[in-house]
């Protein structure tokens, strides 16, 4: 009895520690023409028109798929798809090694942003995202 007890508690112990769970994507914004972001406090959400916004798309597991697609929409009153307008599709490839992808976005209209990235096999659902305003 004793035998099947500690194999039990062996397994639970296993299974709870031995899994761990993996990091998440996610997107960081600079106004600066930075080549490393530091971490992912250091982001930043309000910008001025015209100027360049840097991201960096950081995937610590790798890309699952090979296609991405990147998606800008702006939050407005005045559109029919529940106040959002979509302003910007890009579809990527990258290898299923990369990690990171790094570019920038040039907005010359005020308002409240979504930068949204999707597998191209699952163009619901987005796994990472970010929220920035224009002014």
């Amino acid at each position: 009895m004793k035998k099947s007890i500690s194999v039990i508690l062996v397994l639970c112990l296993i299974f709870l520690c031995g899994f761990t769970k993996r990091e998440k994507p996610y997107i960081l914004l600079s106004s600066g023409n930075n080549t490393v972001f530091a971490d992912k406090i250091r982001s930043e959400h309000y910008f001025q028109l015209g100027q360049k916004i840097y991201y960096n798309l950081i995937i610590p597991s790798g890309v699952k798929y090979e296609g991405v697609r990147m998606q800008l929409s702006k939050q407005d009153d005045k559109t029919s798809n529940w106040g959002f307008s979509i302003i910007l599709t890009k579809d990527l490839y990258l290898s299923k090694t990369e990690t990171a992808l790094k570019d920038y976005l040039l907005i010359n209209q005020k308002g409240h942003y979504i930068l949204q990235f999707f597998y191209l096999n699952n163009k619901r659902y987005p796994f990472a995202h970010t929220e920035f305003m224009v002014n």
